[in-house]
C-alpha cells in the first residue's frame, strides 16, 4: 500500500471552509487502485488551524496515474483559497505494517 499526504496552514476560523472543499470535490472513489481518503485536523493550539490530506492506494503507480489524469487537474482547480496559508507539504509513505480491530 502507498500512502501519499499534504499538510496544510489555515488561517483560523476557516478549518471548517477547507472541510467543506474537500467534501464537495469528492470523486476519487471511481480511480483505479485508490482505496481511502482521510483529511485530518490537528487538535494541538496554534495561531492556524493544520491539516493533513492523507490518501491510500494500492501502489505508487496508481497514484501517480491519478496524478497526470484530467480528473485530478479539474479535481484541484480553482482549489487556492485565501484562508490557506502557502502551499502544501506532499509526503509519501509505503505502508510496511498494518493492523485493525477485529470484527
Amino acid at each position: 500500500m502507498y500512502v501519499a499526504t499534504n499538510g496544510f496552514k489555515v488561517r483560523k476560523p476557516h478549518g471548517p471552509d477547507l472541510e467543506e472543499l474537500f467534501k464537495e470535490r469528492g470523486g476519487l472513489e471511481k480511480v483505479p487502485g485508490f482505496l481511502r481518503f482521510e483529511l485530518w485536523r490537528s487538535v494541538e493550539e496554534a495561531e492556524h488551524e493544520e491539516f493533513l490530506v492523507v490518501s491510500h492506494w494500492e501502489s505508487a503507480e496508481a497514484h501517480e496515474q491519478w496524478t497526470k489524469s484530467e480528473a485530478f487537474r479539474k479535481a484541484h482547480s480553482g482549489m487556492r483559497s485565501d484562508f490557506i496559508m502557502g502551499p502544501g507539504v506532499f509526503s509519501a509513505y509505503d505502508v510496511r505494517v498494518s493492523s485493525q480491530a477485529e470484527a
